[in-house]
């Protein structure tokens, strides 16, 4: 309920995302996934006798080289990922943007609108799904799930499911059940919290504020810039990323400030007039950063999470391969998301460490590279190295989840080195 579904798939490409196995198969999967939305939600509206959901067209990434190290490349990633698919898409000058009106050495360089782009509202969707599912006479059971053993499912209040297929499928909360199970014990990677903040907002004069999305390309760590529109003035803004193993419920006054200025100085100071709330989720991120999606060992037990920030536009492709399998018939899921895997690494030591620490210097700067600028970088690629070595890796990691190798939650031991990754 805290996602902004934003339906992006080239907008979400990086530098060397197509270069590993893994994200050329999480790629395809996003893209199969934003063509397969429209009917998707088409199909479920049919069932549940409602009007779908509408969706918003159209995406604009802004490539802001004055906050970010990561906008140029990413963007280059972008263009080149449209190119390659021959996507629609146009080339904008930023300057030309409606409503879009940052601080004045913030403004982008670059902009690109990328056609089949685009956003759902949230509580829609989830309205909607849950009114096809009492039309298909789907059986809830308001309850939480203590444990799963021997294929029973033992809940909390004391009853238990004896179900023929049992799919794992609660984001982040699914570690802990993973982790009860003995016969999977140590074979599938743990699953972190990812807390995303985010601010649902409401002008009552829309008329000074963007009406199309807008976003900058990923900035690591799971950090970027988002601005998505609705109706009657809503809009949302996101977001952040804090990594943790155990869920955090509110969020902090850091990651607040960071929406908050990233906004009013990246998109339009017009934004500060907005009544707001704030809404936070977690995103579920495996260990290596790769989804973990299909059967286990465990006769009739199915694993579909760890999607990191992709769960919500991916869900309709994930869940349609997911029952192929279930079948036996169609496109299955990617070999390179089983569940049951060592961790995979897809840096090494030294492209990890830059991630990192380009990750920590995000932040407003002037055009020219001041003294002080290089001073905060080299004092930052101090502390990341520290943490590299305490932490045992010799292979790089994601940059959300140094920290966790670090304090030793995760360890570098159990890590498939870049070269033997396929």
């Amino acid at each position: 309920m805290a996602a902004g579904i934003m339906l992006a798939a080239h907008a979400e490409l990086e530098t060397g995302t197509l270069t590993h196995p893994a994200g050329r198969a999480k790629f395809e999967i996003i893209r199969a996934a934003v063509r397969r939305w429209p009917d998707w939600l088409q199909s479920l509206a049919e069932i549940a006798g409602m009007e779908p959901p509408s969706l918003r067209r159209g995406t604009i990434v802004l490539d802001n080289p004055n906050v970010s190290d990561f906008d140029a490349s990413n963007f280059d990633a972008i263009l080149k990922g449209l190119e390659d698919d021959d996507a629609p898409f146009e080339r904008l000058d930023p300057a030309d943007i409606d409503g879009y009106r940052p601080r004045p050495h913030l403004r982008a360089s670059r902009a690109v609108r990328i056609d089949d782009g685009g956003a759902a509202d949230a509580f829609e969707v989830m309205n909607l799904l849950d009114q096809t599912a009492t039309r298909l006479g789907v059986r809830r059971v308001d309850a939480r799930v203590e444990s799963i053993a021997d294929s029973v499912i033992h809940l909390e209040d004391g009853r238990s499911l004896r179900p023929e297929v049992t799919v794992i499928a609660c984001g982040a909360a699914s570690d802990s059940l993973i982790q009860g199970i003995p016969e999977l014990t140590g074979r599938v990677p743990r699953v972190l919290h990812g807390t995303g903040v985010g601010l649902r907002c409401r002008m009552s004069d829309s008329s000074t504020i963007p009406a199309g999305i807008l976003r900058t390309p990923n900035r690591g760590a799971g950090l970027g810039v988002y601005y998505v529109p609705s109706s009657d003035g809503r809009f949302y803004l996101g977001a952040t990323n804090v990594v943790s193993m155990i869920p955090r419920e509110h969020p902090r006054l850091g990651s607040l400030h960071l929406v908050l200025q990233s906004a009013m100085d990246e998109i339009s100071p017009e934004l500060r007039h907005a009544e707001c709330r704030t809404v936070a989720g977690h995103r579920p991120i495996s260990e290596d950063g790769h989804a973990l999606l299909g059967a286990t060992s465990v006769p009739g037990l199915w694993i579909a999470t760890g999607t990191r920030r992709d769960g919500v536009t991916a869900a309709p492709e994930i869940a349609t391969r997911l029952v192929n399998e279930l079948l036996g018939d169609g496109d299955g899921l990617p070999e390179a998301f089983r569940p049951e895997r060592r961790p995979v690494s897809t840096l090494d030591r030294e492209a990890g460490i830059e991630l990192a620490v380009r990750s920590r210097v995000i932040g407003p700067r002037s055009l020219d590279a001041s003294i002080s600028g290089r001073r905060l970088e080299d004092t930052v690629r101090r502390q990341v190295e520290r943490l590299y070595d305490r932490a045992g890796l010799s292979s790089g990691v994601p940059a959300e989840l140094l920290d966790a190798y670090a304090d030793g939650h995760l360890h570098a031991e159990d890590l498939v080195p870049p070269s033997f990754s396929q």
